[in-house]
């Protein structure tokens, strides 16, 4: 387990106030699950601005508001590092069904045809991200991506610098989202020796 603020470590584990632990839904190692991310390997300045998003409603989810309206700036810079610099294995899986050979080629060369670029020509090679902006999507699992995916689709999530995913979202259909969601369970987690994603920046 990586070290950190003896504070930072408390909200891990054991939460605070009306607001549980992280560990309790995204697991002790970061490793998340089913319709719950994967944290470990996420740029640290990435997971700040998604806290911030929660609190600021330009993100929607009523858990993770709860949880990020307890929380200074300090400590969701604190737990972007935390997260940002541990590693630990893959537990996904495809699960949706979908075309693996579909999910391959969206993430290494999109679809033009669709006006849909590769996923690892904005989020890095192997889909490890791109600090701060980009998360790793190596590793993630399959329902939470493609539940993304249907969000930005649906305008439920915009919280984008550009709009960006909003455009490729929509240019998939729930096909396409299976399949690349799919693809990107199989792929190994950021490595332990270091890469874009484990970037300490903050937002």
């Amino acid at each position: 387990m990586e070290s950190a603020n003896p504070a930072v470590l408390k909200l891990i584990n054991d939460g605070r106030g009306p607001a549980w632990a992280c560990s309790s839904c995204h697991g002790s190692e970061g490793q998340g699950g089913e319709t719950v991310p994967r944290l470990a390997g996420l740029p640290s300045g990435y997971i700040a601005k998604q806290l911030k998003d929660y609190v600021a409603g330009d993100r929607h989810n009523e858990t993770m508001t709860l949880v990020a309206s307890t929380l200074t700036e300090d400590e969701m810079t604190g737990l972007g590092n935390y997260y940002s610099r541990l590693r630990s294995p893959s537990n996904a899986a495809p699960s949706l069904g979908g075309d693996l050979e579909r999910g391959e080629q969206l993430a290494l060369e999109g679809d033009w045809s669709l006006d849909v670029p590769g996923c690892f020509s904005c989020h890095g090679p192997s889909g490890f991200g791109v600090a701060p902006g980009f998360p790793s999507l190596a590793a993630q699992h399959p329902a939470y991506t493609a539940a993304q995916l249907a969000a930005w689709a649906g305008g439920q999530r915009d919280n984008a610098p550009v709009a960006l995913m909003n455009h490729i979202a929509i240019a998939l259909d729930d096909d396409d989202r299976r399949a690349v969601a799919d693809y990107l369970a199989t792929l190994p987690p950021v490595p332990a020796t270091g890469g874009p994603a484990g970037d300490d920046e903050d937002e």
